[in-house]
């Protein structure tokens, strides 16, 4: 599989999970809500903060009922900068959804290291060239989506010049019950795109996540608020910080409880192993010249020189030696033939 840098992260099968707090517009046009989520983030340890990016006219028509609401929630270029560096300071990547080419180019400008792609725009063809053609990761949820339709957005970005992306599973419910996360789906993404995949996860669980970096995600988002009592659309199902904090360990633990698929036993097991197993022992005294048989071989613990799965190759053989009742049997005590 391929691996791709956002910044100093490396995206790939061989490298932990990029955790991504969302944002969104969690901040409710706020700048200093905008700074404690980056410093909040930080503190529950993710690796990336992402916000979204718009021009409201763009996005709606000057009629539409939330024209207003989001007006409101708008950031401009200077703001922006400010909180790319605010990120930086706090040591995790700023990254922004931008829903048309204006904001694009805004992001481009001040320096984010990659391109987050809503699952709304994956049938924008246009505009997934216009970022594609930027030269930047792109990250693309793939919610509301059919196969046939990320086959073109992929073609789309593949034929533009731009390889470097990742394809996020989600199901655009907010929030999501856990039942219907299927992220088994992981599994078909990438099968058939043979790409870094990831989970843009909109359930109020740590499972459905942890159950999706187990399937191979490499990327995982969830989102993000300072508290549940703010108003605004997406403050209720966001996880606080001591939610994020705790996702982001169950993530870490679940990576660490992979392991690797080479099964050995652990150091850590050995102790173990040698009280647990169990080896041959006399179960009388023997002298030497008699012929083993289930009567006089007793199997038990702990573990010994023969263990327990010699004991049909030690069957019907002399032993060698004159051994005590209790004694555990050795290698050389039997004769080969």
């Amino acid at each position: 599989m391929k691996t791709i840098r956002i910044g100093l992260k490396t995206i790939g099968e061989e490298h932990p999970c990029l955790i991504i707090a969302e944002a969104g517009l969690n901040h409710n046009g706020n700048v200093d809500i905008a700074l404690k989520l980056i410093e909040a983030a930080a503190e529950c340890g993710v690796d990336a903060i992402k916000f979204q990016t718009y021009t409201t006219k763009e996005l709606f028509a000057p009629d539409h009922p939330e024209y207003d609401k989001f007006q409101t929630m708008v950031f401009d270029h200077p703001t922006y900068e400010r909180l790319r560096f605010h990120a930086e300071k706090q040591s995790i990547l700023f990254l922004s959804t931008p829903f048309d080419e204006a904001s694009a180019d805004l992001l481009d400008d001040i320096g984010v290291p990659a391109f987050k792609i809503g699952s709304g725009e994956l049938t924008h063809l246009s505009f997934l060239q216009y970022l594609s053609k930027k030269g930047k990761p792109l990250i693309l949820s793939t919610g509301m989506s059919t196969l046939d339709e990320i086959d073109n957005a992929v073609t789309t970005i593949r034929d533009s010049g731009n390889d470097q992306l990742i394809l996020l599973h989600c199901i655009s419910v907010y929030p999501c019950p856990p039942g219907e996360a299927n992220v088994r789906i992981l599994c078909t993404l990438q099968e058939r795109f043979w790409l870094p995949i990831g989970y843009s996860d909109h359930t109020q669980t740590d499972a459905a996540a942890a159950a999706a970096v187990a399937l191979g995600a490499r990327v995982v988002e969830k989102h993000f608020t300072l508290s549940h009592h703010l108003p605004g659309w997406d403050h209720f199902f966001s996880y606080d910080p001591p939610q994020m904090k705790q996702f982001v360990q169950t993530i870490r633990e679940t990576e660490q409880a992979l392991g690797s698929p080479e099964k050995e036993i652990r150091e850590l097991e050995k102790p173990i192993h040698a009280i647990a197993r169990r080896a041959l022992y006399a179960r009388v005294n023997l002298a030497s010249g008699a012929i083993l048989s289930h009567d006089v071989i007793l199997v038990r613990r702990p573990a010994g020189p023969l263990p327990a799965d010699r004991l049909d190759h030690v069957l019907g053989k002399k032993i060698l030696r004159n051994v005590a009742a209790g004694e555990a049997l050795q290698p050389g005590d039997v004769e080969e033939t």
